[in-house]
């Protein structure tokens, strides 16, 4: 068997390329998990044609992400002087970490470095494990998302009222989806965001 974990290779069809991958990693194809970064194209009489490009990884990689989240997490922290044990949680495309206490420095400013930890880690993690990584202290992201429903429904109810179109505040691309999401509850309304990040704010209107 192969020491390699992970690779990318390209393929003119999408089982060449896996089967290209199975053979440099000297797994079978219920070991991996495929991920198409690149579909191809076939061109005409040859020309114009691009080829499939997949990420292979074992699949034991992918189950160890949590356990590589959690330690990075406890690296973070300790550095800080601060002991902490994320509870893991997952679903069919999240990994949840949840970090119990009062935690003011992460979470004011509406998450800034809560938000910033996120990305660090799932740039150290979230390739590997192929699962989006969503960090929460103190159940600051549960508490937002109730106050952002809430107002979503406020909104909603001003716009049907008034039959004038509202523009929320600038927010992040996940608080955003979440607005989004309320406003697909209502027939007689629509929701699109617009401007450019990091200023990108959501309008709700009549359809």
């Amino acid at each position: 068997m192969s020491d390699l974990q992970e690779i990318e290779v390209e393929g003119a069809t999408l089982e060449e390329a896996k089967l290209r991958a199975e053979g440099r990693l000297g797994a079978l194809p219920e070991e991996l998990e495929i991920t198409v970064l690149r579909e191809g194209k076939q061109g005409m009489l040859g020309l114009f044609s691009r080829p499939w490009r997949i990420r292979a990884q074992r699949k034991e990689i992918a189950s160890d992400s949590g356990a590589s989240a959690t330690d990075l997490l406890q690296s973070f922290f300790a550095a800080l002087g601060i002991e902490v044990n994320p509870v893991v949680r997952r679903d069919e495309e999240h990994l949840f970490l949840d970090v119990d206490g009062e935690f003011d420095w992460l979470t004011r400013h509406r998450g800034e470095a809560l938000d910033a930890l996120q990305y660090v880690l799932a740039s150290a993690v979230g390739r590997r494990g192929g699962e989006r990584i969503v960090l929460d202290a103190g159940g600051y992201r549960v508490a937002r998302q109730r106050s952002l429903e809430k107002l979503a429904r406020e909104v909603a109810q001003r716009v049907r009222e008034s039959g004038q179109p509202a523009t929320l505040e600038s927010m992040p691309a996940a608080e955003r989806r979440i607005v989004h999401s309320v406003i697909q509850e209502y027939a007689d309304l629509q929701s699109q965001s617009q401007g450019e990040e990091p200023h990108r704010q959501v309008v709700i209107s009549l359809r």
